[in-house]
Order: structure tokens, then sequence, then C-alpha cells
């Protein structure tokens, strides 16, 4: 499948002055999921950038610099929510409409996150399974959307997104699921 790339664009309504950053994200379909790269370059200095430690399922992740990708079937109501954090904790929430929060559902594999510095960059990568989800099947389209909270050493909050279609940050408006991505296709004969 094709890697999109795109940038994440900081909420109009961002703390000022906000750290000097720029944040791009990557996405491929796979087989069983997605991979994700976000990739933070600038003022990396400026941003509180939590050490790797065992990976957990982890609560409240948002509280701190963390990465997060939203995905739902084109016309349903229901959808997902996957947070990262450079520590390597990870959650996963299934909503049945806006901000209707269901049970945590269950993956086949945990996602796999992986942090490194490279030159002037921090990167994020993921390996996420998505086999599991009820009613996602890796055969059907979706609709994603990708996103960053980033901790200032300030203390303040950043919001980045694919789009801000609200006067405060909110990745849950399905408006700001901006990528198509199309079902995966395996390889030919």
């Amino acid at each position: 499948m094709q890697r999109t790339r795109v940038e994440l664009l900081p909420h109009p309504r961002n703390p000022q002055p906000a750290p000097d950053i720029r944040i791009a994200a990557a996405l491929e379909r796979t087989a069983h999921g997605f991979e994700l790269r976000f990739e933070m370059a600038g003022d990396l200095a400026s941003v509180a950038w939590p050490p790797v430690a065992p990976a957990v399922r982890a609560e409240e992740l948002w509280r701190g610099t963390c990465f997060e990708a939203f995905c739902a079937i084109p016309g349903a109501g229901a959808y997902y929510e996957f947070n990262f954090s450079p520590t390597t904790s990870w959650a996963a929430y299934r909503f049945g409409g806006y901000r209707e929060r269901l049970a945590n559902p269950e993956l086949r594999v945990e996602p796999t996150i992986a942090t490194r510095e490279a030159g002037a960059l921090r990167v994020l990568d993921v390996t996420l399974d998505i086999t599991r989800l009820p009613r996602v099947k890796t055969s059907a389209p979706l609709e994603v959307g990708l996103a960053a909270v980033i901790e200032g050493t300030d203390a303040r909050t950043y919001h980045y997104a694919l789009g801000h279609p609200n006067e405060q940050p909110d990745f849950h408006d399905r408006r700001g699921f901006l990528l198509a991505v199309p079902g995966y296709v395996g390889a030919g004969p």
C-alpha cells in the first residue's frame, strides 16, 4: 500500500508564544491495520518528551506529550481513538457516537511503539493491529484523523491536527477525520 504523509497544523488558540516545532505524520494501511510515523522537528528542547518505559495500556495519556489516531467507517457514527505516548504506553477507545465512550476494545496484538532521535527529528513509529475491532474490516475504507498533544517544558499544552473545525481543540469532531484511507488490498499474484 502507499504511505500517506501529512503535516499536522497547530490549533489557532494554542498558547502563545508556542514552541517553534513542526509535526508531520505518515500512515500506511497494512494487512492488519496501520503503520504510523510521527516526526517532530524544530525547537525540540521546548517539548517535554517523557522517557521510554515498559509498554502498558494506560489512561489519560493526553495529559502529556502523545500522538493520536482516530478512525471510522465512512457514514457511521461509531469511531475509534488510539493514543501513543513516547513512553511506549498506549490506549484504545471505542465510541458509539460523538464522545459516547463504550467499552475499551480488545486488540489482537498490543501496538508496538518505538521512539528515536534521527538528527534534528524526534520520531515515534507505531504498528497498530485493528483486525479484532468490531465492524472494521481491513478491506474497508476508513476516515482517519491524526493529531498530537504536545506538552511544553513550560507545562502548557499545545494541540496539532490535520484540521481544526472548532474554536477549541476537539480531535473527536468527525470533520477533522480528513484522511480518506482505502481498504487494504493484498499483493497480487
